[in-house]
């Protein structure tokens, strides 16, 4: 048991800060959205009977009128990218940039760059990214935040850094969980109690009930890192592919909505992402990103890339893609489980008092680390035995249901929505009430 308890001292001394930085910074990104809206004096455009509209005609249907109205407004602007736009998919974003440009800012697909959105149901265009928010550091801080939870601030280096410290962030967590069962046993047979004996049953309290929580995190932040890893990897051999089998071919131009037609009859049983319109940036050759046809959000799989040649005459269209790789389906699931399966109000509250509860933990396991290292233990209280008995009884059931409330919402629909929200709630309840009654014993 020493052996374990060495091992789980050294895999926190590297990991804990980090994995209180992770905490904190995506406490903050869950509200990104509604940060978002708040920052532009707004509310978010994710309204109900949007999404319905939305269903009901798809979004790209869209695109040639806003096309038109994006060329009125810039004429001096050329189109790089149309997509739904991310947190507002009745919404069309238009990556647009300069015509006398001589190199493009960094972007992908729908993100980056500057832009403009149009609204199907108002018939104009909302807002561009250089239009000054009501509260402009929001932006600044939450690409910041974001920046510095899936990379470090560190580029792509960064990735591979956290996916590092994601896994020995959940080595930390298990190899805690080997130790929590004979501390609770060793505990309860203890006559005595010191200072250090009440911050360390405080740490196991909060860490008991946040395990699974925290290892899920830790586990799918690792798969994240590895698909990301991977797609750029894929990407990379894709475009390779694109540029030998159409280098001797340019695309021309087409309205949106005879390339998407194009597109579409190519590839039918897939549905369309994001469009990247023919330019000097790319080789003048369009990228169809699709995902698959099912799929209630297939941007965040971030498709599979289709780069075309299309002509008027469309007996002279070519397509270069490569499949995508089988393991990805996998992947993806990984990344539901960590950002895709709290997109109510409810579940992101509920997420941020398990975040918080995590943070605790972690907070009070460097406190007993501090302590212990450099500070004598104080006198001894009297404490009269306490019998526990089926020590893994709540740990064990309190995983299962947080297993539930991660996994429940994949189905996202108001039934499984208020499912997990259920299965969330009964551990923090039981939790407070066990925190209550050990404070009071």
């Amino acid at each position: 048991m020493s052996k374990i308890y060495k091992i789980h001292k050294w895999l926190s001394i590297v990991s804990v800060i980090f994995f209180l930085m992770f905490c904190i910074t995506g406490l903050i990104l869950m509200f990104r959205t509604e940060l978002n809206a708040w920052a532009q004096g707004g509310t978010n455009h994710t309204s109900s009977s949007m999404a319905m509209g939305q269903e009901e005609t798809p979004i790209f249907d869209y695109a040639d009128e806003g096309a038109l109205l994006v060329k009125a407004k810039y004429p001096s602007k050329d189109i790089l990218n149309i997509s739904p736009a991310m947190g507002a998919s009745h919404l069309l974003r238009y990556r647009i940039i300069e015509s006398s440009a001589t190199v493009a800012p960094p972007a992908r697909m729908g993100m980056g760059g500057d832009y403009a959105l149009y609204n199907p149901e108002t018939k104009a265009l909302i807002t561009t990214h250089h239009e000054t928010p009501a509260h402009p550091w929001v932006r600044s801080v939450l690409h910041t935040l974001h920046q510095l939870h899936t990379r470090l601030d560190l580029g792509k280096t960064g990735i591979y850094i956290v996916t590092i410290l994601s896994f020995l962030c959940a080595l930390s967590i298990i190899s805690g969980i080997f130790l929590y069962g004979p501390f609770r046993k060793s505990f309860a047979k203890s006559a005595v109690l010191s200072n250090h004996m009440k911050l360390s049953s405080l740490h196991r309290e909060f860490a008991m009930v946040a395990t699974v929580w925290g290892f899920i995190l830790c586990i799918t932040g690792v798969w994240i890192g590895g698909f990301f890893i991977a797609n750029d990897s894929y990407n990379a051999d894709v475009l390779h592919t694109a540029k030998q089998e159409l280098s001797s071919d340019q695309s021309e131009i087409l309205q949106p909505s005879e390339a998407i037609s194009r597109i579409m009859k190519a590839y039918p049983d897939r549905q369309l992402i994001s469009i990247d319109y023919p330019s000097k940036f790319n080789d003048h050759h369009y990228a169809f990103y699709l995902g698959a046809e099912n799929d209630d959000d297939p941007a965040m799989f971030l498709g599979q890339p289709v780069y075309a040649n299309l002509h008027a005459d469309s007996a002279k269209d070519m397509y270069s893609t490569k499949t995508i790789p089988w393991y990805f389906t996998g992947m993806t699931t990984m990344i539901n489980l960590h950002i895709h399966n709290h997109n109510t109000m409810v579940l992101k509250i509920l997420w941020a008092i398990w975040d918080i509860v995590l943070i605790i933990g972690i907070i009070t396991g460097i406190m007993m680390t501090i302590i212990k290292k450099f500070v004598k233990s104080r006198a001894m209280e009297s404490r009269a035995p306490v019998e526990i008995q089926h020590v893994w009884r709540k740990p064990i059931l309190y995983s299962i249901l947080v297993l539930l409330g991660f996994i429940v919402p994949l189905w996202s629909n108001p039934i499984t929505n208020s499912i997990a929200a259920i299965c969330l709630s009964i551990p923090l309840i039981g939790f407070l009430i066990s925190l209550i009654r050990e404070n009071n014993y």
